[in-house]
């Protein structure tokens, strides 16, 4: 046993404290920090949108005007109360000391309108300074999106459709530039909006047109048809008698509902967030159970090839049994496998701590993973999982001599590993469905299924004989592919694949 621990010492410290390592656990928490700036660095630079109406009614231009508006208002409030909830003492939203509409909550269009008639954001910010954290920054709008343009001076108002679109093409297509008031800098057009004089609600009326190069954009289109939508209800709710004001009114009304689950207690039946991390946390733990094995199963497969291609394997045969030697590996690329989640885990606790604002779901986080069974769970099934599929890349390994011997068989080992990612939301959303059954009991996936329908109470029986037969197939497993890398870890040649069956057979 002494051997097989000092190889499994030596196969960690080889990559824990390797360059590659060391320089992993430099650049994850500057990979984190560096992509958060620069996702808002790509925001910030987002090039706004200018689109130009011909409105042949004369009546929807306004409308359009108002839900862009209120779009960006809308996405600014969000932005605020983000800011708030960063930037203001934890103190001042709990007691709800900040006053509304400048507080957090929905930004429905009435708090909208109460924000602009506030002052809007000037206003708020003198409203909450007594509440900020010291150094907390000022808070900066996000810049608009859209910019509706006039049009170009060439095109007339009575002007046709067809004609109107004749005149802007060469906008559309950047062969001409729109000048003027409200035109962005480049005075690129990004899209036209064309609403004909028979425009309306009734299924024989014509159709608005919505005209851009950049179509795989929907945001500007999305808008549009809001406003149109929009304006149609406020025209029919007109003709019933009512004010305009009516459906806002209408829109901003929201059903209260609370989400219970009946088995647990009366009192604790709510979902809180700790409830909602708890179901989202099993699938969060499967996809790193499959990025992990995959991970430690190639630094197994390539740390095997390269001691064998070296020849250090023999050294290393001179001193311990082959057995031992595959013990020794397994372990401690296991340990290797264990140490990359733990990073992850201590890296997120730490990084949620320096936020104020990431104690609540940092602190659900924790006791989703440790006051339940999951992590309990995780490192059994990681164990199951791993032995299973190292087993595998350490049988590959010991039959080739380098990397390009190990492609003709990783192509089949990546589809076995990868096969059940197309069926992970299918067993996710449906955890006692059909799908997550047949999953379960075959043993190369047991461990994701079992993990997705961990917070899903599945049938115990189902469970106990699915991992029984895992259990089973692991043990088979581990005899066949240990006879593999006995017998052909020490031959010059790799042997052929019609050779396996051979060598898989048990020694006499």
């Amino acid at each position: 046993m002494r051997e097989t621990l000092l190889i499994a010492l030596r196969e960690y410290k080889q990559y824990i404290f390797s360059r590659g390592f060391l320089l992993f656990l430099i650049m994850f928490p500057l990979g984190i920090v560096g992509g958060g700036a620069a996702v808002g660095l790509l925001e910030k630079n987002r090039p706004a949108r200018t689109f130009v109406v011909y409105d042949e009614t004369g009546a929807y231009t306004d409308e359009i005007d108002r839900e862009i508006e209120r779009n960006h208002m809308r996405a600014a409030i969000a932005a605020w109360d983000a800011y708030l909830v960063f930037a203001s003492n934890p103190d001042a939203l709990e007691r709800k000391l900040i006053p509304a509409p400048f507080s957090p909550s929905s930004p429905i269009i009435g708090r909208i309108d109460a924000f602009k008639a506030a002052g809007g954001f000037e206003a708020a910010h003198d409203a909450v300074a007594a509440y900020l954290k010291n150094g907390a920054p000022e808070f900066t709008p996000p810049k608009r999106s859209f910019f509706r343009a006039p049009l170009p001076d060439d095109v007339n108002d009575s002007a046709s459709i067809a004609e109107v679109m004749d005149l802007l093409r060469p906008y559309l297509l950047d062969e001409q530039r729109l000048y003027g008031e409200h035109t962005q800098a480049s005075g690129k057009l990004f899209a036209a909006v064309l609403i004909p004089k028979n425009f309306g609600a009734d299924p024989d009326a014509a159709s608005a047109e919505y005209w851009s190069r950049n179509l795989t954009d929907p945001a500007l289109r999305s808008s549009i048809s809001r406003a149109l939508d929009a304006a149609l209800q406020r025209e029919a709710v007109a003709r019933l008698g009512l004010s305009a004001s009516v459906l806002d009114d209408i829109s901003d009304i929201n059903a209260p509902m609370g989400t219970f689950r009946p088995d647990k207690a009366p009192g604790e039946a709510e979902l809180g967030i700790k409830d909602r991390i708890e179901m989202a946390m099993p699938a969060a733990l499967t996809y790193m159970l499959l990025i992990v094995i995959f991970g430690v199963g190639n630094l197994l497969l390539t740390n095997t090839i390269e001691e064998r291609s070296n020849k250090i394997v023999e050294v290393l045969l001179s001193s311990v049994t082959a057995d031992q030697l595959m013990l020794g590996k397994l372990i401690g690329i296991g340990a290797v496998g264990l140490t990359l989640p733990a990073i992850f885990i201590i890296g997120g606790l730490i990084a949620s701590l320096v936020v104020a604002s990431g104690n609540e779901v940092t602190l659900g986080v924790m006791a989703a993973l440790f006051s339940s069974n999951l992590f309990g769970i995780y490192l059994f099934y990681f164990v199951c999982a791993y032995v299973i599929f190292a087993m595998i890349f350490l049988a590959i390994g010991a039959v080739s001599n380098s990397l390009q011997d190990a492609q003709s068989y990783m192509g089949p080992v990546m589809l076995l590993v990868f096969a059940p990612t197309p069926f992970m939301v299918l067993v996710f959303q449906n955890p006692n469905g059909l799908i997550a059954s047949i999953l379960t009991w075959i043993p190369l996936y047991t461990p994701y299924a079992v993990m997705l329908r961990a917070a899903s109470d599945p049938p115990l029986w189902e469970i106990v004989g699915a991992t029984a037969l895992m259990l089973a197939f692991a043990f088979f497993l581990m005899r066949v592919m240990g006879r593999i890398f006995r017998q052909a870890i020490l031959q010059a040649s790799p042997p052929k694949a019609r050779d396996l069956w051979r060598l898989a057979r048990p020694e006499k």
